[in-house]
């Protein structure tokens, strides 16, 4: 039998140092200056102070830092380095100065900024508030969604995107987003209140719509600007009833996609949103085929607002 052949050693494989550059070196000297200065001012216990001087022993040795390393100083404390890089960044709050001061433009171009370092939902947000100033309520709902979908629990956000919905009639959907804000908030009074107005906006419209002989013309009034109900304008019927506007919807309602349209709304199977969509296209139509009309239309609409003033002169 043969004898055991003893085993050969395996040789240990060597420990490498690590290969760091000065830059990793300051850095790490920064964040050992910070360390220190928590240590000294007192902001941690004896035991945490203990522990902290084992890690900076560690760090010292693994990135090779001797006395001469600490001849580096930063030009600004490594926290505040690291809030103009990645913390709060100083455009949320100028944006939120320019709001105070009604330069809503100058604002969004602070909060486009603090965006581009800080994912925050509430950037969005406040940056919906300018847009909603700005009468750009597609940009502000935008927005609002965004914030939405970096924190749902946003009750700031669901109100301010009820509030851009309602300034685009778009009542069933502010009506959604204020209950959700007051499921957050549920005693957020603002809430209650622009929840109602909304509510009661959407009633006024499902009257309209449900009252005998009820004119699709409607949602034409309503997209020019009009109020939540036909009733609320003086001497509506007499407009709805006009004999060039009758003409232009008829020729309007010619066209298979609009008939099938305002049908639609006519028979339930639309919702007031859609109702408000097919009004502004309408809008549009008549504006391209007699802007006259549009003008007329407007025109009533102001003398209503004013009491039945005149509007004021073109400047000449």
């Amino acid at each position: 039998m043969a004898e055991d052949q003893p085993t050969p050693e395996v040789p240990e494989t060597p420990i490498v140092a690590p290969i760091v550059t000065t830059d990793e070196q300051n850095l790490v000297v920064s964040f050992l200056q910070f360390i220190r200065q928590k240590v000294s001012s007192n902001q941690a216990t004896a035991e945490q102070a203990e522990a902290l001087e084992v890690a900076i022993q560690c760090l010292e040795h693994y990135f090779a830092l001797g006395d001469a390393s600490y001849a580096f100083q930063p030009s600004r404390p490594i926290v505040e380095l690291f809030k103009s890089a990645e913390g709060v960044p100083e455009g949320e709050k100028e944006g939120n100065d320019l709001m105070k001061a009604s330069q809503f433009d100058a604002a969004v171009q602070k909060y486009n900024s603090a965006i581009k370092l800080n994912r925050d939902p509430v950037y969005f947000c406040n940056r919906a508030a300018a847009y909603c100033r700005l009468e750009q309520y597609d940009l502000a709902i935008q927005d609002c969604r965004t914030a939405l979908a970096l924190d749902p629990s946003y009750s700031k956000a669901w109100g301010r995107k009820g509030f851009a919905y309602s300034y685009l009639n778009r009542y069933e959907c502010a009506a959604k987003a204020y209950k959700k804000a007051l499921e957050l908030e549920p005693n957020q009074e603002s809430y209650k209140n622009n929840l109602k107005i909304a509510e009661d906006k959407l009633k006024e419209l499902e009257t309209a719509m449900a009252a005998p002989g009820a004119n699709p013309l409607a949602g034409l009034f309503e997209a020019m600007g009009g109020p939540g109900g036909v009733a609320e304008m003086p001497e509506m019927g007499d407009l709805l009833n006009d004999r060039g506007l009758v003409d232009a919807a008829s020729q309007m309602m010619s066209d298979p996609g609009m008939a099938d349209m305002f049908n639609n709304m006519m028979t339930g199977n639309g919702s007031i949103a859609d109702l408000m969509a097919a009004g502004r296209q309408m809008a549009a139509r008549v504006q391209e085929t007699d802007p006259v009309l549009i003008e007329m239309i407007r025109q009533h609409f102001a003398l209503a607002a004013d009491g039945g003033a005149p509007p004021p002169a073109a400047p000449q």
